[in-house]
């Protein structure tokens, strides 16, 4: 089982959020592979942990819908499902148009200013061909919309389908083209200083349009990786 630790348990942490964070991060960048069965026993021996976190953190991620459990039969990584896709696109698209109706009447300098850094931080990650952190930062630009409007709690409620969405752009992320993504960042951010709500709204439907992974060519291609 292919299993990778990439930082030490921060001071900070428990137990159990330390085999959290490093399961899952190893579920999304796809070291650990869907329908890949999952061995508590070695998990914790890796780790360096009793079996008890490790399992609390198994039972948060099934939650989540990355990992299943099957009592008296094992556990597995989740099967990626298209339809959780779909919907958190769906749920995404529809929200952050009224983010940006919001945006444009509200966002001050303070907020501006912040997007603007990340379009800078993207862009270096984008010259420097950082595919991870660049998702990780487009991430983090679309978290700001939301709490430049003072609606950072909604975006929580939406971040429900985020490592859904992460784990199909890990299977194709050199067929996403950066400076793309980057260009309708700035096209959305430039529009927002304008006030000008509709061209906000067409570059954010592009851009969705884009990052959104061509589900029948996904599953032709990993079939076994599919529900």
């Amino acid at each position: 089982m292919p299993f990778t630790i990439y930082s030490e348990k921060r001071g900070e942490e428990s137990a159990r959020q330390f085999a959290y964070r490093t399961l899952q991060r190893n579920i999304l960048l796809l070291d650990m592979f869907p329908g890949e069965p999952i061995s508590e026993k070695e998990i914790a021996a890796s780790l360096g942990l009793s079996r008890t976190p490790v399992r609390e953190a198994l039972l948060d991620l099934c939650r989540e819908r990355l990992i299943e459990i099957y009592p008296q039969r094992g556990t597995r990584v989740a099967l990626m499902d298209a339809r959780l896709v779909e919907q958190g696109r769906f749920l995404r698209e529809t929200v952050e148009l009224a983010i940006l109706e919001l945006a444009c009447q509200s966002c001050g300098d303070e907020e501006i200013s912040k997007l603007e850094k990340s379009i800078q931080v993207q862009r270096q990650q984008a010259e420097n061909d950082e595919l991870i952190k660049f998702f990780q930062e487009d991430s983090e630009f679309h978290r700001l919309l939301y709490e430049g409007c003072g609606k950072d709690t909604v975006y929580d409620a939406t971040s429900f389908y985020l490592p859904h969405f992460i784990r199909e752009r890990m299977l194709r992320l050199k067929m996403f083209n950066l400076e793309e993504l980057l260009c309708d960042h700035e096209n959305i951010l430039d529009a927002i200083k304008k006030g000008d709500c509709r061209s906000a709204k067409v570059h954010l439907k592009q851009h969705l349009d884009r990052v959104m992974c061509d589900q029948k060519i996904l599953v032709e291609a990993y079939p076994k990786y599919f529900v």
